[in-house]
């Protein structure tokens, strides 16, 4: 079990009172609600499906989800959230994030983790890099970091008595790199989370949703679910790619879309195509 108590300091903030939340954390109420630890500690209010997921996620006795989901609801700012109270309420954690391995998505995971960190009232106790953020005073055994998931012999290694694996657009991630994971989740406080827009009906995320379905706690929002986007934006989808399309049916409604030999254009050189674009889009603003 983890151990409940802190020997750091609670920043103090006009939201809540710091000795009520350090009190709250030593006797490890966080631990019991985490949805009150994301708004006492990280100062966040979700929305409804991002409650469901950190309660299944932290709660649950799966300890493994997979969130499936369209554009705009959340998911990589979702996983900034989840990160930050892994490291706030497991003592000592690690949190291990990986994705695909380009560039956009390591750029995208880290940026929403700092949007987090700037607002969590731990702040000042963790030091905050490129590529990993860790406690003071803990470096190697209290921290999170980005490891590229290109060779599956990168994500070995990683083991602890509270750890962590989060996948960002998992349907991009070799099938070799998750069983890589699965070994190292050894011990009883380990914590398996990924999440994705859809892709080919096909690989080791669409098989979370289909056949490896009982082994996982599975979440599926499409965008119009998200208070975060709006109705003219999903219009707006909609005239772009038209709502039968795979394209719509996969990064919109949260479905993963049939492939057939009568496609004249595979799907996954659409899906990979409009990922570019965006990719592009981001780095150049």
């Amino acid at each position: 079990m983890p151990r409940r108590s802190h020997n750091i300091q609670a920043k103090s903030t006009q939201e809540a009172n710091p000795q009520l939340i350090l009190e709250r954390m030593r006797e490890g109420a966080y631990l019991a609600n985490p949805v009150l630890g994301v708004k006492d500690l990280l100062r966040i209010d979700l929305d409804p499906k991002q409650k469901e997921v950190v309660n299944a996620l932290f709660l649950g006795k799966k300890r493994m989800v997979s969130l499936r989901g369209g554009h705009g609801i959340g998911k990589t700012f979702l996983s900034g959230v989840i990160a930050n109270l892994f490291l706030d309420i497991f003592i000592p954690s690690k949190v291990i994030i990986t994705g695909p391995s380009s560039k956009q998505t390591r750029l995208q995971v880290w940026s929403y983790l700092n949007q987090v960190w700037q607002t969590n009232i731990l702040k000042d106790n963790i030091e905050w890099l490129k590529t990993k953020m860790y406690v003071k005073g803990a470096e190697e055994e209290w921290f999170a970091s980005w490891v590229p998931c290109k060779n599956p012999k990168n994500v070995e290694g990683y083991h602890g008595e509270n750890l962590l694996w989060i996948v960002e657009e998992a349907k991009g991630v070799p099938d070799a790199v998750f069983e890589s994971i699965h070994g190292a989740l050894s011990q009883e406080n380990n914590y398996f989370y990924i999440s994705s827009t859809c892709g080919p009906s096909f690989g080791y995320f669409y098989e979370t949703h289909t056949r490896k379905i009982d082994q996982w706690e599975v979440f599926k929002i499409p965008s119009w679910e998200s208070p975060r986007v709006s109705l003219e934006r999903i219009e707006d989808w909609k005239k772009e790619w038209g709502e039968d399309s795979p394209i719509y049916q996969a990064r919109v409604a949260a479905e993963f879309p049939d492939e057939n030999d009568f496609n004249i254009v595979p799907l996954s050189w659409l899906l990979r195509s409009v990922e570019d674009e965006e990719e592009d889009d981001m780095l150049t603003r």
